[in-house]
């Protein structure tokens, strides 16, 4: 839970949480809310011994010479502990500098930005006039500005660089009112008068410095909503109230998770700026830059008011620390409007720019390079009528994860270089979907006959397999399932329902969890077994949906026989064999957006014209979210090829998606208007569709609601309900 993911950050990290823990920064914020005068606080020295403030400078300028990625950890730490002083706004205005500043502005004043001997701040607002080299009026409210010795402040689409401790200082005035957030002050700057040469000048530098300010802005929103996310749950393991701790009742456990999904979405959002932000392209940095101000910046400030809920009464005192977070976040969303970052993320994909999610491979991958390339390029020579599939079957291609011998046991990274290659001659592997999960359980848990039976003509696509697991009183329950099965000579009888079976009535077999002995615990005394879904007994109903299709079916059981050579695993101890089957879903190399909808919400906005800045609001929100899903696969799969061990994206893309697709089907509606009422175009026949079948996307695999659960016990350890057998 942070934006490190490799052992080099993560060093950082922790030199960095150790350093401000035992200077007690957060005590120091907190000695900064009654002081009369904002002050450096008593580590700014051995801090810039650090070389912290020059992680992004060029070595040649007295920094470090790194880049972003390195910087937002730092500040991820700092915006955890709730840190004072001028860290934030000095290195938002030496990125700029060190980014588009001349080697003469950049010798002149990175150095003292690097070291610490100079503090600084960016202004990006206001209605700063340059009238012949003179420039005057209100910069409006700047972050830092009281301690700032260097003040970088927009110009139209320029910068300039406002020494306050010269002759120029006199062109300066602050006015540093009682602040919103006292732990670290900022000041309405106002100018008259300066004259401003080119040595101080920045050409169409906001532009950049925008997207500068909302990364490492957004970087430290993440360590305050990781903080939030972590005191709230701790307090709650803690909390008694009616006779239990509070993290066991649903409602204070869903609020812990949400602050989790919501500080996860956050870290994979800013991760994905700071490689934007390694990258240069300058395009690709404001969209990641405004995508991170999107997620991080709200999820900060929704984390620390559920802070505060969560602690109930003591939340709201002054003595608590709750509410300089709360201070801390609003503060920063003020000053940097994740609306107007909405707003940036739907014109740009308006204007047809994409984040690129593209995953630069380390060296290590070229081991298996030679290999993946020979076999991608024999497979393209086959003819696409089994014979290549057969190969694939062959070599273990055909599911390159999967164990010997139906696959090749390939970790994650071998997985990225042959699906790379096999990319590049357009050969595609089979997507198994449902049938895939099935028969790989088979394969890990099946009998040799079984698997001789089974596997390979599935793989060889004459076999089609659904799985029969929810029944009417068991969906996201899938241990409260109650078809029977009653032991008869040779085998077992089977009796019962199950129903939201996805392809049954396509399918040849089925994996049916059955209960075998009802004396035993709910997760005890359940059996899984293989039925032919032709068998006499088997009734598959399709249920027409509210889409009017018929995708799912109920499935009722009438006296179906099932051979014990069909039962997979032992007797009474299926619900591992069905955990296994609800865990076999393949890596996910770069991320999907979400559930199929046949609509594109971007393309809408154009082809309806839409100029509504609220409607276009929600559109950039929704863009923004996409990318993000995008960027919390890629950081799953960037921790599988660092082997640093799994992390929560699973859960935590589950849950995104399916909220996803639901907005987009809303947003469809919304941008089709009444047009969508009477379904007079083709187009809105799709996004009504679209927007129907969204509502299943919370509601299949498990309810979001379950995915709270699972997300408050399995990753923060809140307990669960004692009432849960």
């Amino acid at each position: 839970m942070s934006i490190a993911i490799h052992e080099i950050h993560a060093e950082l990290e922790a030199v960095a949480r150790s350093f401000l823990e035992a200077h007690a920064a957060r005590q120091a914020a907190r000695a900064q809310l009654d002081a009369s005068d904002e002050t450096l606080p008593a580590f700014w020295e051995p801090l810039a011994e650090l070389g912290w403030l020059g992680l992004h400078i060029p070595e040649e300028y007295g920094g470090s010479g790194g880049a972003i990625p390195e910087l937002v950890v730092v500040l991820e730490e700092l915006g955890r502990a709730v840190a004072p002083g001028p860290f934030l706004p000095t290195v938002m205005a030496s990125a700029v500098i060190a980014e588009r500043g001349s080697p003469a502005q950049a010798e002149r004043f990175l150095p003292g930005l690097a070291d610490g001997t100079v503090t600084a701040a960016l202004g990006l607002e206001g209605n700063l006039q340059r009238k012949g080299s003179v420039v005057e009026g209100d910069a409006g409210v700047v972050l830092g500005a009281g301690l700032a010795d260097l003040i970088v402040l927009a110009v139209g689409t320029d910068l300039v660089i406002v020494d306050t401790r010269g002759g120029t200082g006199s062109c300066v005035s602050l006015e540093t009112a009682t602040n919103l957030d006292p732990t670290r002050r900022s000041a309405r700057v106002g100018i008259a008068g300066l004259d401003v040469d080119d040595s101080a000048l920045l050409r169409d530098a906001r532009p950049l410095g925008l997207a500068l300010a909302r990364i490492l802005a957004s970087a430290e929103a993440v360590g305050g909503a990781y903080l939030c996310t972590e005191e709230a749950t701790e307090y709650a393991k803690v909390r008694e109230q009616f006779g239990r701790v509070i993290g066991m009742f649903q409602a204070v456990k869903h609020i812990c998770a949400d602050m989790l999904v919501e500080a996860e979405a956050a870290t994979a959002a800013v991760w994905d700026a700071a490689r934007a932000a390694a990258g240069g392209d300058a395009t690709q940095i404001e969209l990641a830059a405004a995508v991170a101000a999107v997620q991080a910046l709200p999820a900060f400030l929704r984390n620390a008011q559920r802070n505060i809920q969560v602690h109930g009464g003591i939340g709201f005192t002054w003595e608590h620390d709750a509410h300089m977070y709360l201070r801390r976040a609003v503060t920063l969303q003020l000053l940097l409007p994740p609306d107007d970052a909405a707003l940036d993320v739907a014109r740009f994909a308006k204007d047809g720019v994409k984040r690129d999610h593209a995953f630069e491979l380390p060296a290590e991958a070229e081991e298996y390079r030679e290999e993946a390339r020979r076999a991608a390029e024999e497979l393209k020579s086959l003819p696409d009528n089994g014979t290549r599939r057969a190969r694939m079957i062959d070599t273990g291609y055909v599911q390159p994860h999967w164990p010997k011998p139906w696959g090749r046991e390939a970790k994650a990274l071998e997985q990225l270089v042959i699906d790379e290659e096999f990319r590049r001659v357009k050969v595609r592997m089979p997507d198994l979907g449902i049938t895939g999960w099935v028969i790989l359980t088979i394969a890990q848990h099946g009998t040799g006959d079984q698997v001789e039976r089974w596997v390979r003509p599935t793989l060889e696509g004459r076999l089609t397999w659904c799985q029969l697991f929810s029944e009417p009183g068991a969906g996201s329950d899938a241990a409260g399932i109650t078809t029977k099965a009653v032991r008869v000579d040779g085998g077992w009888e089977i009796t019962g329902q199950k129903v939201w079976t996805s392809g049954a009535q396509i399918s040849d077999f089925g994996l049916a969890t059955v209960r075998t002995d009802f004396s035993k615990p709910k997760h005890a005394g359940i059996t899984t077994v293989v039925v032919d879904m032709k068998a006499e007994g088997v009734d598959v109903r399709p249920l027409r949906e509210c889409t009017g299709h018929s995708l799912f079916n109920e499935v009722f059981f009438d006296s179906v026989f099932v051979s014990d050579d069909d039962v997979v695993g032992d007797v009474d101890a299926g619900w591992t064999v069905a955990r296994a089957t609800l865990g076999n879903e393949r890596l996910s190399i770069g991320g999907g957006s979400a559930a199929p909808i046949p609509i594109n919400v971007v393309e809408l906005t154009r082809t309806t014209d839409c100029t509504d800045p609220l409607l276009l609001r929600d559109v950039g929100l929704y863009v923004a979210e996409t990318a993000t899903i995008k960027a919390v696969n890629l950081r799953r799969v960037e921790r599988a090829v660092a082997d640093t061990g799994p992390g929560p994206e699973g859960n935590v893309t589950k849950f995104l998606t399916a909220l996803n697709s639901q907005t987009a089907g809303d947003l469809a509606q919304r941008l089709l208007g009444t047009g969508a009422v009477v379904l007079d175009q083709g187009v809105a026949e799709m996004a009504t569709f679209g927007m129907l079948f969204s509502r299943a996307m919370t509601i299949a695999g498990g309810t979001t609601e379950i995915t709270r659960n699972q997300i408050g016990e399995r990753i923060l350890g809140l307990p669960r309900d004692p009432l849960v057998k």
